[in-house]
């Protein structure tokens, strides 16, 4: 296969992707809601749990906001920030995703998930 047809074999399975309705991607423990101001992604954990405000340090969220600065510039949705709930992880973006971005932000998820596993913590 040439460059050229691997460009537009590649071109026509993005197109593809994109007009499937995301939920069809979308893993069954994220949640995916539009909001006024774009989009917002959260996974609920399924901890021992202890209360997000009780545990998680500002430095935590700083640390979990860094990395997750690092996947937005990488996938072009700048600008998203991070909040822990009591029982949840939600990243708000102020914007609409598309599909590429959204599976990125479920294999985020998925790694942020086993770092933040309270039963890890010393």
């Amino acid at each position: 296969m040439s460059r050229a047809e691997l460009v537009k074999a590649l071109k026509a399975a993005v197109l593809l992707l994109r007009s499937v309705s995301p939920n069809t991607f979308i893993r069954p423990e994220v949640e995916v809601t539009a909001t006024p101001s774009g989009t917002l992604i959260a996974r609920t954990f399924k901890w021992a749990f202890i209360p997000a405000g009780h545990i998680w340090s500002d430095d935590d969220r700083r640390s979990v906001q860094e990395r997750l600065d690092a996947l937005a510039t990488r996938y072009g949705f700048k600008g998203a920030v991070v909040r822990f709930g009591p029982d949840r992880i939600e990243i708000e973006v102020p914007q609409r995703l598309e599909i590429e971005q959204l599976l990125a932000l479920q294999e985020w998820l998925a790694c942020e998930k086993d770092s933040l596993d309270i039963s890890q913590v010393p």
